[in-house]
This record gives structure tokens, sequence and C-alpha cells, in this order.
């Protein structure tokens, strides 16, 4: 099913939803009891790999006299095998900052089954039970449940209160393990109204019960599946089944304040709000920096050296934002600071010098994907610049000390982002770009009677394979090569050195010097060349597919090799010249091989021409790569003369 059908469903579940007191429910089954079913389960009927499975996970959030959002969450789960024993480990976490959130009355209890068809229930204790501070703004709550084996059942529960129903945030259905059934009940305050949307796959049927004399609303999802990591993916948030909420209206004594945003009306909040619209507007014309860029400097050049600054003198405390709490000029002062405070500064300096800059919000990969039918200021998880110079468009994080000014940061590939003007709002695309990632490799071997090859590979990363490659090596320096090498085990590398990782506008080149035995299989020597391509496995082996497919950019591998032969062996025959064309024709590989004096000469190419392909064209992708692997993992068979 593709990512669309998915948004289309979601689309026509928006209501309002008028509110009056309520109270909440008690669980069907106590806490801390068990069915005899739930005892007999071995597996999930429904996702039969599961390492665990949830058999309720329910809530019910009401309010109080001060309205608070007050939830009620209970979750039990069973453990199916022995790898899903590390779900005992519990960690919820919450808003403590300024005391936003706290949770109580956590209990928990392990009902585990006896031989004799009976069961045993450990209770947690209470001093078992840790808090911890995570940074400024959350803390967590963390326990072990007890006595926890195979067939195990855990049950725990607890209270959340918040000061208010701004912190009402998504409810999730599903997870990366399967749920028998997942319920949430919404009693909103008094003389409320919320905005739903529900976003969920046609297969998964879904129960909405309205209860218009209670003034509360409640959603059921029964037997939905897993949703584990796959190769390739943004994100499984996109792709989870969940209900999200907005604050849409209040009415008092004084009348009906509306909440809801079209997207304008949330961009020109954010322009008037203290610490957004106001700290991208700081002049800093008069700071020395600025006074001192060369008034014959391009924009682009201004641009560029504003960028640098923010890049080399302010610090990322780790934390991403929307807002700048210190404000422009502190985060200046302090040199440090969140997403929102660095890239919010960067606005005003960009200003300052002369360049067409802007706030522009932004979801990263990892946070989901926009959708633009709802103005959910919640879709976005962070802010960035964008600025205009010489008719082109920059997208810059100051929080990102390797990414180029020229290249849209890789967080943002393949999403949505908001900018925020008066009259230049809209929305940004970052697809079908002009950089792609591109690998050049070059082989020049040379084979030994006795079957010894001694190669110097010179590997050329440049755009996005570059940003990848660099940003692992100085991260990682130490374990850098290591990872080049370990779908190499049998080489010997005699130097490595990397070159063009102090110039942007370069290409990183990797040289390899390595020696390795030629394989022997039936009398022949193998000549392998699949060397440092990432493709010696097809990297999609699953029988399904729930998420797109997600590469990021375009892609092109270019492969060439020179090998030459010993006196002793000549090749059999040589490996047909190929070419492969996806059903789509958005992907392609071709081989071109020949015997040219007492050399092999080859050459590969693979080209991807997009960057996303929806779960249903799984099946092509992975057919696909599977005749690439295939390809490139053909040897050249030498027999002795």
């Amino acid at each position: 099913m593709s990512n669309n059908a998915f948004a289309r469903v979601a689309k026509t579940l928006a209501f309002l939803l008028p509110a009056f007191a309520a109270q909440a429910q008690q669980p069907v089954i106590d806490f801390g009891q068990v069915t005899r079913q739930e005892l007999d389960m071995k597996e999930c009927t429904f996702d039969k790999s599961a390492d665990a499975v949830v058999l309720l996970d329910n809530a019910v959030a009401y309010f109080n006299d001060e309205h608070n959002l007050i939830t009620e969450r209970r979750i039990r789960l069973k453990i199916l095998k022995q790898k899903g024993i590390e779900r005992a480990n519990i960690r919820i976490p919450y808003y403590s900052n300024n005391g936003f959130e706290i949770l109580r009355n956590i209990e928990g209890a392990v009902i585990t089954p006896t031989g004799n068809g009976g069961y045993n229930t450990t209770r947690l204790e209470r001093k078992n039970i840790f808090n911890q501070q995570i940074n400024s703004l959350y803390s967590v709550q963390s326990f072990a449940m007890p006595n926890v084996s195979v067939g195990s059942i855990i049950d725990y529960k607890y209270q959340s209160i918040m000061k208010s129903y701004g912190g009402l945030d998504r409810w999730e259905f599903q997870g990366e393990i399967p749920v028998v059934s997942s319920q949430y009940e919404l009693a909103p305050i008094p003389n409320s109204e919320f905005a739903y949307s529900v976003y969920k796959t046609p297969e998964l049927p879904i129960e909405i019960i309205p209860n218009k004399s209670e003034g509360k609303v409640k959603f059921i999802m029964n037997n939905v599946p897993g949703l584990r990591d796959e190769v390739f993916s943004a994100t499984t948030r996109n792709f989870l089944q969940r209900v999200n909420f907005q604050f849409a209206s209040y009415t008092n004594y004084m009348g009906k304040t509306d909440y809801t945003h079209t997207w304008k009306t949330l961009a020109t909040e954010l322009l008037r709000e203290k610490s957004f619209g106001s700290q991208a507007d700081k002049d800093f014309s008069g700071i020395p920096f600025i006074k001192g860029l060369s008034p014959s400097l391009t924009a682009v050049e201004k641009l560029q050296a504003v960028y640098d600054f923010v890049q080399t003198n302010i610090t990322w405390n780790e934390f991403n934002s929307k807002y700048s709490v210190e404000g422009s000029k502190s985060t200046l002062e302090k040199k440090k600071g969140n997403t929102g405070e660095i890239n919010l500064l960067l606005v005003s300096l960009l200003r300052s010098a002369g360049v067409e800059a802007y706030p522009l919000l932004v979801s990263e990969r990892r946070h989901g994907l926009v959708d633009t039918a709802y103005s959910f200021l919640d879709q976005f998880n962070s802010v960035v610049a964008i600025a205009y110079a010489d008719g082109k468009q920059y997208v810059l994080d100051g929080t990102d000390k390797i990414t180029p000014f020229f290249l849209v940061p890789s967080d943002l590939l393949n999403t949505i982002g908001f900018l925020i003007d008066k009259k230049k709002q809209g929305f940004v695309y970052f697809k079908n770009l002009p950089q792609k990632q591109r690998e050049f490799i070059a082989l020049t071997g040379e084979i030994k009677e006795d079957g010894t090859m001694k190669t110097n590979a010179v590997v050329s990363l440049s755009d996005y394979a570059r940003l990848g490659k660099l940003r692992r090596f100085k991260t990682e320096k130490a374990r850098y090569l290591d990872a080049i090498v370990k779908e190499h085990p049998t080489l010997k590398v005699d130097s490595f050195s990397v070159a063009g990782f102090e110039n942007d506008s370069v290409a990183l080149e990797q040289s390899i010097r390595f020696q390795t035995n030629l394989k022997k299989s039936g009398g022949y020597s193998l000549l392998e060349y699949n060397f440092f391509t990432g493709m010696q496995e097809n990297p999609f082996i699953t029988q399904y597919r729930f998420t797109d497919i997600d590469f990021g950019t375009k892609y092109t591998l270019s492969l060439v090799g020179n090998f030459t032969l010993p006196n002793n062996l000549a090749p059999e025959s040589l490996p047909g010249n190929k070419k492969i064309v996806s059903v789509d024709k958005s992907m392609s590989a071709s081989r071109f091989i020949e015997k040219a004096d007492n050399a092999i000469r080859l050459r590969v190419t693979v080209e991807i021409d997009r960057e996303k392909y929806f779960a249903d064209e799984y099946l092509d992708v992975k057919g696909f790569f599977k005749e690439v692997t295939d390809l490139l993992n053909e040897p050249v068979l030498l027999k002795a003369k």
C-alpha cells in the first residue's frame, strides 16, 4: 500500500468534539489478573515473528477541577521469545520542566505460568522504581519488572498529570511489536473543542465511539501488527496507525476563542511570538563580525561567511526546539544554544549582512513527514534558516558542523518545510534535488602466478556520498577503515589515505592498497571485482515491506577495473555484457567486460533516478537489487594454461 493511500484515509476523519465533565473508565480485565487464553498463548497469530505482544494498551484522559490533563494508562504485554525478555526494562519519559508533568501511582505485576497449569504473580516494589533527569526539559521513570521469563505476562500502570491540555499528544495504536487491543478515551475540558485526525491503513479497521452526553470520544484498534525498523526507511512514524489532536476552541463568558490555525495564521502568530519572530529579526549590523564583511562580497559570499561564523563559533547543546528561549543576543554572547536559538540567530545575522533570509519550520526525517492538509505546529520538531542569494535557494542549519552551505542538510532530504514570513509564507519541498550520492571506484590490480592479487583502489565520493563518509570520518576516525573493509574480511590492507576532506567543493578520495588471494572453485581461480560498493548482499531480504523505501537522494555508482593477468592464467570465459532496467525504468545497471592484451577490463554502472519508492513497489525494488548484486558478484573464471 502506498503512503498516499495511508494519507487519504486520514483526511476523511477530522471532526470537532464538544466537551463536558467525565470520569476515567476501569479497564476490562482487573489489574494483575490473567485469562487462560493469555497464559496458553505461544505466538501472536497475526505477527508470528514477534518476540513479544502487547495484549492491551489502554489510556483514559480526563480533567479535574483545575483543568489538569490526567491520563490513566495501563499496558499489558506477553513475552513470547527469549529476545523479548529485554522488554521487561520499562522507561516512561515525561516533560518535567517547571513541573509541567508528574508521574505517580506506578504499579507493576508479572504473571508467569507454572508447569502445573497455574501461575505465579510477582509485584513490582516501589524501591525499584527510579527517576532520572534527562535534560532541562525531560525526565524518565524507569524500572525492571521482576522474575520475567518466556511466557510471562507483564502488567503495569501509572497516572500522568499535566498542568494543562497543552500537553495532549497523539495516540499511537501501533509500535515495534504487535498490539492485540489499543484503546484511547479522551474527555476534553468543558466548553472546549478539539480537532482530531486519524491516520490508518484501509486494511486495519478502527472503531470511533463518540459519547456526546458525557463529552468524550473513544478510539479502538485491534490486532495491529508490529512496525519494525526497515532498511532505507527514514522513519516509522509516518506509517504508524495513530490519531492526532489539536486544541480547536474555548468558550467562556467573554465568548468563543478559536485556536484552530490556517497555515497563514500560524505563520502570523509565530512572527508575533517573542521567542520566535522577534529573535529572527534582531539587528546585529553593529557587531564587529558583520561590520568587518567586505562590501565587495557577493550575496552568496556573505551567506557563506555568516554560515561559517555560526558553525565555528556557536555550539549546539544537543536539544531540538522551534523557539529561542534565551534570545538571539544571549545565544551569541554565550556561544551556545538549542536548534531554535542557533538558527533564529543565523537568520538575524544573515539579514544583518544584507542577505534575504527567513525561519523555516522543519520536521527532520526521523520525526516524520508533514501532512500539509493539517496546520498542526507539532508536526515540526525544529527550525532552520532558508536564504536566497544570486537567484538560488540555500537551506542552512547552524548546528550542523559538516554540511556545506550549498547542500540541503541530510536530515531534511525528502521532507517538507514551512517558510515563516508575512508575505512569502509557504511550503518548501526537499525532493528532486540536483545533487545525489555519487560514487566512483577505480581498481587497478595485478595478479601473481601464485594466485595473490595486489590492488590499488581509489574511491571518489561526491555530494551526499561524500557528506555521509565525511561525517563518519570526523566522528569515528579510529574505526573508519574497519567500516570500509568489514565486508571484505580476507583483504590485507597495505596502506590507506583520505584526501579532500578539507575542501567542500572537491570529491572525498579514499586510496586503499590491498592484497588478497583469489578464491578457487572447481579447478578455477575466481577474479572478483565487487570491492567497496556496499552491494555485496541484497539489503532487501524480507518478504513484505510496510514503510516506503527512502534513499534520501538519487544515486550513481561507477566502477572501473583493470586487472593484469599472469602468464599461467587465462579467462575460461567472460561474464556476459548485461543491462538491467527496473519495471518503471527509474533504476538501471550495466556491465561491460573484455580481455585486452594481457588484462581484464570492466565497467559497471548503477543508476537510481528516484529518491523514494512506495511500499507497494517493494518487490520491484527487491528484484532489481537482487539482479544488481548477482551481477557484481559474478566472478571472472580463470583457468591454468
